[in-house]
């Protein structure tokens, strides 16, 4: 059996990842949270045959050390450990596309963490596998957090406004079962550093997602109501009946 490593356990991709990891009896899942310390990241480790390093900071509104600490000095503190005790594993690293525009702190921090994970990868010959997101929707993200989908979503099912600067700008979307599948299949491939876009990625228009929106708010009692040809559209549904169904609870 192995031993997965999921760091940022806590969070949105995290847990969605977790859960579909135990559906596999493979598979010993260890966690990591932000409440843990530095000892208890090196007793994970010591027992760790695989990396998910998800953590970090993604908050916009965090500070240039939040995103320092969180991104680079925790990235930067599993290679430390690996090294002091003598272990080389394959390392899956939850990036983003900001790391190739390096316009902002969350994607300055994340690129210097692949580059990290580079060194590491090159250093021992290991396996590593750098995946960078666009945006990632799917059931369990936080609304009001940094994710527009679930804040809509949450604002419709609670009769809110949902506010739309601007309906034509472009987006690109990733469904957080399809990405977690897709981190899952990394485990046993062989892959000597190599940096990975999502299979499926949904380009869409703000506007075109609020107004998927508001017709689910329509629908979603509708048991007739069936949407065929557009995949985007249809794990959005499912997305925001999850919501519906934990609002009902």
């Amino acid at each position: 059996m192995s031993n997965i490593l999921v760091t940022g356990a806590n969070g949105f991709i995290g847990k969605n990842l977790i859960k579909k990891l135990k559906e596999n009896n493979e598979y010993n899942i260890l966690t990591f949270t932000k409440n843990d310390t530095s000892k208890d990241l090196e007793r994970l480790i010591k027992k760790s045959d695989f990396i998910f390093h998800l953590a970090g900071e993604v908050k916009p509104n965090s500070t240039s050390q939040d995103f320092i600490n969180s991104n680079v000095n925790l990235t930067q503190n599993i290679i430390d450990l690996l090294e002091k005790n003598n272990k080389s594993i394959p390392i899956s690293l939850a990036s983003t596309i900001h790391a190739k525009l390096l316009k902002n702190e969350y994607g300055i921090t994340k690129r210097e963490s692949e580059v990290i994970v580079e060194e590491y990868t090159k250093k021992y010959n290991q396996n590593s596998f750098i995946y960078r997101l666009p945006h990632v929707f799917g059931e369990g993200c936080k609304p009001n957090y940094n994710s527009v989908i679930s804040t809509w979503i949450y604002n419709s099912l609670h009769d809110l406004d949902i506010n739309v600067f601007d309906r034509s700008i472009e987006m690109s979307y990733v469904y957080v079962q399809d990405i977690v599948s897709e981190f899952i299949s990394t485990i046993n491939l062989e892959s000597k550093l190599n940096y990975f876009e999502p299979k499926y990625i949904y380009n869409t228009t703000l506007g075109e997602v609020v107004d998927f929106i508001n017709e689910f708010k329509k629908n979603i009692n509708n048991k007739d109501y069936d949407i065929k040809n557009n995949k985007f559209k249809q794990k959005l549904f499912k997305t925001y009946r999850d919501y519906a169904l934990k609002v009902k609870r």
